[in-house]
């Protein structure tokens, strides 16, 4: 049944086909006045047929993009209006965001909001950010109570326990040494809600599911990083323009070939990869 149910995800975006063309403030921890809490565990190969199949019986709305097409489930129904250009409009919580072999899950619980991603700062590990809410009071037995939950129902993992720690606000954070990142993507990768952080900073439109578009500045033009889950749009000299996994940018901005990772400068290099 789990294969059949994401077999059936798989073929409606093939149905859809839709083109993704998705396009110095303060760090702060806190969204709308919240503190967040975080928790990491390890997860290296997540069970997405299963994530899947659960989001779906929740009545998810469902993101899925596989290379540059995406398309969209309400429950178990193919959305075929729906596009990534007004994605806003609609896609609205609970959600999950499927791509490939990563997943994220937003929620916006009447006591809480609450992220699953995978790690920007530990490979082969997931995190739960949790902000309570409301009358909720953040007690770290009630904040680990709820979180198991959802890892539990969603089959994300069966671990009995998390270590939640405060997310302490940073003023303007910089990259580690040989961290080769723009300062606001080093940012975004700290920030509890990357879509309210790019939303927030003016970048949102470069940001779409799990992915932003960055330009990547190499040494040497024949010097390609491989990995990172990259999906390269277009490549001229020393400059390529490519979709990456928020969660991958420190890694790729460690990479030896890379100079810089940063934002396209609007518009041509955003339209052509050009300098």
């Amino acid at each position: 049944m789990r294969v059949l149910i994401l077999s059936a995800l798989l073929i409606g975006l093939s149905l859809a086909l839709i083109g993704w063309t998705g396009g110095e403030a303060l760090f702060k921890a806190g969204i709308g006045g919240l503190t967040f809490y975080k928790a990491t565990f390890p997860l290296a190969q997540p069970d997405i047929a299963t994530i899947a199949a659960r989001a779906q019986g929740l009545g998810f709305w469902i993101r899925v993009q596989e290379g540059l097409n995406v398309a969209y489930f309400h429950g178990t129904e193919l959305c075929t209006s729906c596009t990534p250009a007004g994605e806003e409009s609609f896609f609205s919580f609970p959600q999950l965001y499927l791509d490939g072999e990563l997943f994220l899950v937003r929620l916006d619980e009447a006591n809480y909001r609450m992220v699953i991603r995978p790690s920007a700062e530990v490979s082969g590990a997931y995190e739960v950010i949790f902000g309570p809410k409301g009358g909720m009071a953040p007690q770290p037995q009630a904040i680990e109570s709820e979180a198991l939950g959802w890892l539990q129902k969603l089959g994300i993992v069966q671990t009995s326990s998390l270590e939640f720690a405060e997310m302490i606000p940073q003023e303007k954070p910089q990259p580690p040494a040989g961290v080769r990142l723009d300062p606001p993507l080093y940012a975004l990768t700290l920030a509890p809600d990357w879509h309210e952080f790019a939303r927030e900073r003016g970048f949102s439109s470069a940001l779409s599911g799990l992915r932003l578009r960055v330009i990547i500045e190499l040494f040497s033009p024949t010097n390609l990083p491989q990995g990172y889950y990259l999906l390269v749009e277009a490549h001229s000299q020393e400059l390529v323009r490519a979709q990456v996994p928020v969660s991958e940018l420190v890694r790729l901005a460690s990479d030896q070939a890379v100079k810089l990772v940063r934002l396209p400068y609007e518009p041509h290099e955003a339209g052509a990869g050009g300098g």
